[in-house]
């Protein structure tokens, strides 16, 4: 990447980190004011950051530097996530996801642009694997932010189990909106994986094979878990506990299962 693009990234990285943060915080401001409806101004925000954090992946992409590395394909994940929760923002008040999603991406996007490089690089991959790269991605964003929102319902429940309505607990939608809430998105990252698996299985041709076979695997224990939870809750329902432990046990997998992975061989052993 010659010194031009290098800067132009730079700058953009560090305005769309900027962009996250003000969005994150405007909101943060309005939390008191109770409404089904999102702020403007944390919408205009995010869009902007999201546009330059996308801008500033699509230049690394085209100078080849956007590759399957630790930190850049967690900076893929969170614009994802990003991006994900300013549409669902529109539809559902999962106004509390911003506030801990937009500084997340905004740390994701500094980190990946000024860390070196490293994995295969994005633009060698087949249209195929990028399909279902691209499932993937936004499957663990929608999962992602179902975990977030189950440790916001435990921390709610806990609270009025206590009886301490006041502080969080105050400003928040009422339990059961914030469980239905949950449960829409745990379905949504359900189907979204089936849909990721099944474009690995037509399109990947080693998932079995050293290098992926670990990954496969806890993907598929987690999809199980997923897939139980949403069954039982369709049939029967659910303790909203005993849910919340599942969508965490399901997400630790399928973190463990590529950035475990990728986190031990690129920064503990220095591997490529």
């Amino acid at each position: 990447m010659n010194d031009a693009n290098s800067l132009l990234i730079s700058a953009l990285a560090i305005l769309a980190a900027v962009l996250y943060l003000a969005a994150g915080a405007r909101q943060l401001l309005q939390v008191e004011r109770a409404s089904d409806k999102p702020n403007q101004g944390v919408v205009v925000l995010g869009l902007l950051a999201l546009t330059i954090h996308l801008g500033v992946e699509i230049i690394a992409g085209q100078a080849g530097t956007v590759t399957f590395g630790f930190y850049q394909v967690a900076s893929l994940a969170f614009v994802t996530m990003s991006l994900v929760n300013l549409i669902i923002l529109l539809f559902r008040p999962l106004h509390m996801l911003v506030i801990v999603i937009f500084p997340f991406s905004a740390l994701a996007v500094m980190v990946s642009t000024f860390s070196p490089a490293s994995g295969t690089p994005l633009a060698g991959l087949s249209h195929g694997v990028l399909i279902h790269v691209s499932l993937s991605l936004i499957a663990y964003a929608v999962i992602s932010l179902a975990t977030v929102q189950a440790v916001i319902v435990r921390v709610q429940s806990n609270r009025l189990r206590q009886h301490r309505t006041k502080d969080l607990i105050r400003i928040l939608p009422p339990l059961q909106r914030m469980e239905s809430m949950l449960y829409e998105l745990i379905t949504l990252g359900f189907i979204l994986l089936t849909l990721a698996i099944a474009s690995g299985a037509f399109f990947v041709d080693d998932l079995l094979g050293q290098k992926l076979v670990h990954k496969t695997v806890l993907t598929t224990i987690g999809w199980l878990i997923l897939l139980v939870t949403v069954a039982v809750h369709v049939r029967q329902g659910w303790r909203i506990n005993t849910a919340i432990n599942l969508v965490l046990l399901a997400f630790g997998l399928l973190a463990l299962g590529f950035f475990g992975s990728k986190l031990v061989s690129e920064l503990l052993l220095g591997a490529a």
